[in-house]
């Protein structure tokens, strides 16, 4: 070819297309015969033509490809081989495989199926032996190169004709090649399986399988007829040609498989395995293998079930498993055996990969049964075999190749294939319940186990996103989730200590679900232990607080597991998570938080073992309120409260630390009050026994000193509570801080407000109830709110230190409680969240009565009844709402100023005192809080009944021997002497004086003054039997001058019908020895005199001083008035000090005043009586009872009457005109108007029949009054008193504002009282007045 031609092809493409012209004319030249210098001559100028195309295609860019493709067309067909140079051919056949190998190209594909269409239009000549592989390229080329442009959707669907015509074409060589007896099947093998088969993978495959079997069929069959011919391939060469075969029996297997179409005796595999069989009948290990090998498919391959299925497959299994044990020792060096062991291997993968698809679902489907254990022991043991033999495994075409440059091992991917393909099969098997406890298959599962996971683990390919790891994860995780006998346990037992070598490559989201299915298997474990191990794993694998929490409230429901927290089994778990310190303290806190909130009984050895594994003195403190009865745990909490304090005089404290004291105080407080409880019967609380009670009980150390520590540990606990809340928002808590544990915060402060409340330590229960209530309202706790402002709707006067606007809180509470109540009903609440509501109602209610809103404060009482008569366990008991209902109801009457007329009469205090008693005797407890709310409600209650009592003279009510059972028994001290104090004054009003001098002694010993001797009360206890009987006959003579003076003062000084008892006489009674100067008075009210324990406590000091008074009127009564000018001195000036302490004393200050006015007029210092009578009268509160009032103004008429008889009467004439004016009045009362009208109990009783007992003197009204229905027996009815004594009264001193005119009583029971009176007066001698009057500070 001239160069000119070759310059040509090379230029623009006009040149080309002028080259085009010329060798097409020169080729025209030819085949008439010209210029042809020999018979090879055109072949070698096509020759040339071809290679100036190959070069000009490579440097031009495939810039005139198509022109290209046009002198292709003309040159090739007019050539034809040389057979004397087949060099020459074979240089043509390359030329043209180069030329479409360069068009096979996405920016030629037009171009290049041209050429192909160019070579597929001339025949297929085979001039030498190895002219097939250019064909055979050219078509292999063609093929994957229309293929993969397909995948890419770059050429339309109708290019698949491409590929038909390649497989064909490829039919078309086969058929040539066994014509010719081309004897190059190892080569062809080779190639095939390199380009088409065993070497490409499952998509393509899957692609080839898809395409027409019109058109696979051409290539196929040619194939195998090839493949069978003997001659094809020498003997020499069938055992290096061993592996090619099973390469191309695995890729049409899998072309098999994706063909399920085709019936059996059309499968490829098998055909070519029993082409195999013939060619390798005298290769004897080869032979049998395949002999194996063809029999294994076949049973792959059926299509239906046969009866004999499951024993042909086991004795398949067990001569697999034989062949290899007896060979495998010879040959497992062997290439071919390693090839055989690999192409096992990708055969039970194809095998367990398709299980659920057909056709190999047939095959599974038949393994099922009633013999399935024993033929899947056999497939087992056929793998595990193969497992044994394929640690020789060194090298293999076969194998796949690892994408990972670190891994160069085939024998330990076809380790891992092997095992994960027996978790695969065990995974798929569905055995009954009786199967699953066949140990048989599990034994040599196991061992497949232990080799896959100890290869997994030295596998350097294997990461998070390795395939492999992912599908042996996904194994692990599908047994567990089959575990339900203890036999298959074992299998995950198994595999727990090898995945935890893998967990660093796992991903976590895979590791917890295979967590998650260990924890739901575990309960199929032998040991408990091991299942608490396994579950605590999964669990601390939790990474949201919430979905942990969650899953431990169900853990824990579980009796079982209550033996150690999760966190210490998790600590000696066989997997244990990789934790931070801060996950793991997250994991404790968490898990802390659901065992002492969610856990209603919690057993004793899972807080031990909370304990054990703290990371803070927090959780400790949070621990010991579970474990309180704990002595170890209690000795712990105060040796850190101890240490706190110790460091809190050296710095300040972290919040954290004063959180912590508070709680630890409140420990040490809960367990010393627990210890100071003792128990008794109510009996043993009798009057005269109570000095033998509190020696009896062992209650010597009782008093005011002891339960000072008691104090201190609750006030200390809400200053660390105070403290902490007040910085709980100055510092943001971090994540790796304890989450703040509010409702043990709140419990405990409660806990500290109700043991302060309890004990009566008003002041400091204050500031915890105030603190509680900032914190509900912070928090949005509402019950927490409405409790604590409970607490400060049930007083009277409010601390003016504290900064409480109560009308605001009550707003505040009106909007909680009109949401609250509609919901009781809804059984969402507690029943302590029930009567807390309605508790609140009540002391609401009492609230607004104190304003004056009665209506309101009714209302609210009617609302709490209707509520609680909701609650059937309520309905029909004595609970405490009801109870407090009625409290609340008679402090309505009872504090009443005035009375309706419009209204219905209402059962007045005393009534309602006495319902009171019923409630309380027949108490019933509904909710947890209502035993502490009884005490400091019955606290109330004896102060509130003792005053009504005393100022209407009537015998004391039963709430003193109930609550003093109840104080006795909790080991409190402060709320027996208020319940002594409130006895005392009941007894010295009643006269009782033995009984008031050993409340005497008690409140000296509970005021830690003067202790209790044990031998003392001992002696006192055996003289006081004989005293009581000489009380019983005393002389009623010189009573009865006293009793008739009284009489006939009656109207001006009502006073209490008392025992006749002879002054003289007192002094025989068995009384202690005189009082020690250490002991006189004077103590009472000076500093000096007080004892230092009492100094420092306002409320204390209170105390004292009423004992003082008290001791004063008993020193009195006694005639014992030595010390009483000092002491009234010295209280004047105690109460002048400080008006705040003053303030505290309420109606005891009345009380004593009156006390004070008494003792004067015994003095006959009437003026200064007088004063201090007025001034007394002038002071007393508006909230203070009426009878106060009366019982002063009574006070000052009965000064002035005495007044003005010792300055104008001679004593011979003050007898006389002592009873004539007392008749004159007496009898003149009825007549005069306008009348001053005073209130008193009953109406006047006459002077006779009154009883000298002091039980029946409170009857005298009704034996005596004639029966009224206008009369209330309870109620202060009005004493008429003449004009003059009316206007001696309201001259000097006007009436009370409260007070108000009523209606004139009617005149027949005026002159009927008359009567009585005039009757009375008629004694044969004027009696003499006796000065030692006592005026009881009451009207009657």
């Amino acid at each position: 070819m001239s160069a000119d031609i070759v310059k040509q092809l090379k230029g623009t493409r006009s040149d080309v297309e002028a080259a085009a012209t010329t060798i097409k004319l020169k080729f025209k030249e030819f085949s008439k015969g010209i210029g042809i210098n020999d018979a090879s001559f055109p072949l070698r100028y096509e020759l040339s033509v071809l290679r100036q195309l190959c070069v000009a295609l490579k440097d031009n860019l495939h810039q005139h490809d198509d022109l290209y493709c046009d002198i292709a067309a003309t040159v090739v067909p007019h050539v034809e081989p040389y057979e004397e140079k087949p060099s020459l051919w074979e240089a043509h056949l390359t030329s043209l495989r180069y030329i479409h190998r360069e068009l096979c190209q996405e920016k030629s594909l037009t171009e290049c199926q041209k050429m192909y269409g160019l070579v597929r239009s001339q025949p297929c000549r085979l001039q030498g032996e190895a002219d097939y592989k250019f064909y055979l390229d050219i078509h292999l080329t063609h093929f994957n190169g229309i293929h993969l442009q397909m995948q890419k959707e770059t050429l339309p669907i109708a290019a698949t004709d491409q590929l038909y015509y390649a497989l064909e074409a490829m039919g078309v060589l086969f058929d040539t090649m066994r014509q010719r007896k081309v004897a190059k099947n190892a080569a062809l093998l080779v190639q095939l399986n390199d380009a088409l088969f065993s070497k490409r993978g499952k998509a393509f495959l899957m692609y080839l399988s898809a395409l027409p079997p019109e058109s696979t069929t051409k290539m196929y069959d040619p194939l195998l007829k090839l493949l069978s011919c003997s001659w094809a391939t020498p003997s020499s060469e069938l055992t290096t040609q061993f592996t090619e075969y099973l390469g191309l029996v695995l890729a049409l297997m899998q072309i098999d498989m994706f063909s399920i179409e085709a019936p059996l005796e059309h499968q490829l595999a098998l055909k070519l395995l029993r082409i195999c069989l013939d060619l390798y009948k005298d290769v004897s290990p080869q032979n049998y293998s395949i002999q194996l090998l063809y029999y294994y498919v076949k049973l792959l391959y059926v299509r239906e079930a046969t009866a004999d299925f499951k024993r042909t497959y086991i004795d398949l299994c067990k001569k697999f498993v034989y062949f290899f044990e007896h060979k495998g020792a010879t040959h497992a060096k062997e290439q071919w055996f390693m090839d055989l062991l690999v192409c096992f291997q990708r055969l039970q993968m194809l095998l367990h990969q398709s299980s659920n698809k057909p056709p190999l679902d047939i095959f599974w489907q038949q393994l099922e049964g009633d013999d399935s254990p024993e033929v899947y022991t056999a497939h087992f043991q056929l793998l595990h075999g193969c497992l044994g033999l394929t640690v020789n495994v060194v090298r293999s075409p076969l194998g796949t190749s690892c994408s990972n440059e670190a891994c160069k091992s085939i024998r330990r991917h076809c380790l891992l294939s092997f095992g994960m393909c027996a978790l695969e099969a065990y995974v798929n098997w569905q055995p009954t319940t009786e199967q699953k406890s066949d140990k048989a298959p599990y034994k040599p599962l196991l061992g497949i186990l232990g080799y896959t996971l100890d290869v997994a683990k030295s596998m350097k390919c294997l990461g998070p996103s390795a395939m492999e790891l992912d599908k042996l994860v996904r194994l692990l995780a599908l047994v567990a989730e089959k575990v339900a006998c203890p036999e298959q346990m074992s299998l995950v037992l198994a595999f727990l200590e090898p995945l935890q070598h893998l967990r660093p490559l796992i991903t976590s989201q895979k590791m917890l679900s295979v967590l998650l299915r260990i924890y739901k298997a575990s309960v199929h474990c032998k040991s408990s232990d091991m299942a608490n191990r396994l579950q605590s794993t999964y669990l601390a694998a939790q990474t949201n607080p919430s979905r942990l929490r969650s899953q431990l409230f169900v853990h824990y429901h579980n009796a079982n597991n209550t033996e150690k927290c999760v966190y210490e089994w998790h600590e000696s778990s066989p997997m244990p998570n990789p934790l931070t310190p801060a996950q793991k303290k997250q994991l404790y806190d968490v898990d802390l938080l659901a065992v002492l909130h969610f856990q209603s009984a919690r057993p004793v050895p899972l807080l031990q073992s909370l304990l054990r594994c703290r990371h803070n003195d927090y959780h400790l403190v949070l621990l010991a309120r579970k474990m309180r009865t704990d002595s170890e745990v209690v000795r712990q909490c105060e040796e850190l409260r101890s240490q706190l304090q110790s460091t809190a005089l050296k710095q300040p404290l972290s919040r954290m630390q004063q959180l912590a004291i508070g709680h630890t105080s409140i420990s040490v407080l809960l367990e010393a009050l627990e210890a100071q409880k003792t128990k008794f019967s109510i009996k043993e609380t009798a009057e005269n026994s109570l000095e033998e009670l509190i020696v009896k009980n062992n209650l010597l150390e009782l008093n005011i000193k002891r339960e000072h520590r008691l104090v201190e540990l609750a006030t200390s606990a809400i200053a660390g509570f105070a403290a902490f809340f007040e910085r709980a928002d100055q510092e943001p808590l971090g994540c790796d801080d304890t989450p703040i544990d509010w409702e043990a915060l709140i419990d405990d402060a409660v806990a500290a407000a109700m043991a302060l409340s309890t004990m009566g330590y008003m002041a400091q229960a204050d500031e915890a109830w105030l603190l509680i209530l900032r914190i509900g309202q912070m928090l949005d706790e509402r019950f927490t709110y409405l409790r604590a402002l409970t607490h400060f709707l049930g007083q009277d006067h409010l601390n003016s230190n504290q900064q409480l606007q109560l009308s605001e809180e009550v707003d505040r509470a009106q909007e909680l409680l009109d949401d609250l109540w509609p919901q009781l009903q809804n059984g969402w609440f507690f029943k302590r969240q029930h009567t807390i509501v309605m508790l609140c109602l009540c002391h609401m209610a009492g609230y607004y009565a104190r304003q004056d809103c009665l209506c309101h404060a009714q209302l609210l009482l009617l609302q709490a009844e209707e509520l609680r008569a909701q609650f059937d366990e309520r309905v029909g008991k004595s609970d405490i709402v009801q109870i407090t209902i009625q409290t609340v109801r008679f402090r309505l009457d009872y504090r009443r100023k005035t009375r309706c007329s419009s209204l219905p009469r209402r059962p007045l205090p005393l009534r309602h005192l006495d319902t009171l008693v019923d409630s309380v005797r027949n108490y019933c407890t509904v909710s947890s809080v209502d035993l502490g709310a009884l005490q400091l409600l019955l606290a109330d209650l004896v102060r509130e009944s003792t005053e009504c009592a005393a100022n209407r003279l009537t015998a004391p009510f039963a709430f003193y021997g109930t609550t003093l059972n109840l104080v006795l028994q909790s080991g409190m001290a402060l709320r027996t002497i208020e319940v002594l104090i409130s006895w005392l004054w009941m007894n010295l009003q009643n006269e009782y004086l033995d009984q008031a001098q050993s409340k005497l002694r008690l409140l000296d010993h509970l005021l830690a003054i003067k202790p209790l001797s044990r031998t003392l009360v001992e002696q006192t206890s055996a003289k006081y039997i004989p005293a009581i009987a000489a009380k019983e006959d005393l002389k009623a003579n010189a009573m009865s001058e006293l009793t008739s003076n009284m009489l006939l003062m009656q109207l001006v000084e009502p006073i209490k019908k008392q025992n006749q008892l002879d002054v003289a006489t007192l002094k025989s009674l068995p009384m202690h020895e005189p009082i020690p100067t250490s002991h006189q008075l004077q103590r009472y009210v000076s500093k000096q005199g007080m004892p230092p324990h009492l100094r420092d406590s306002m409320q204390l000091q209170c105390f004292y001083f009423i004992v003082g008074c008290l001791h004063a009127r008993l020193n009195f009564l006694k005639r014992e008035t030595d010390q009483l000018d000092d002491f009234y001195v010295g209280a004047g000036n105690w109460l002048q000090e400080d008006p705040v302490r003053t303030a505290t004393l309420g109606s005891m200050l009345i009380v004593h005043e009156l006390y004070h006015i008494n003792y004067l007029r015994f003095r006959k210092k009437n003026k200064e009586a007088l004063s201090y009578a007025e001034a007394a009268l002038k002071s007393v509160p508006q909230t203070a009872e009426i009878n106060y009032s009366f019982n002063l103004m009574v006070q000052i008429k009965t000064a002035r009457f005495e007044l003005h008889l010792a300055f104008n009467t001679s004593p011979e004439d003050k007898r006389r005109k002592g009873v004539v004016e007392g008749t004159t009045k007496a009898k003149s009362s009825a007549r005069k108007t306008p009348r001053f009208k005073i209130y008193t109990e009953l109406e006047l009783r006459p002077p006779i029949g009154c009883s000298n007992s002091s039980s029946s003197s409170s009857k005298s009204g009704n034996e005596n009054t004639p029966p009224s229905d206008h009369v209330d027996l309870n109620a202060c009815q009005t004493i008429e008193i003449s004009d003059d004594d009316a206007a001696s009264v309201s001259a000097s001193t006007p009436a009370p504002s409260q007070l108000k005119r009523s209606q004139s009583v009617p005149a027949k029971a005026t002159k009927t009282r008359s009567a009585r009176i005039g009757s009375q007066l008629k004694v044969p001698e004027i009696i003499e007045l006796d000065d030692t009057m006592e005026a009881a500070p009451s009207c009657s």
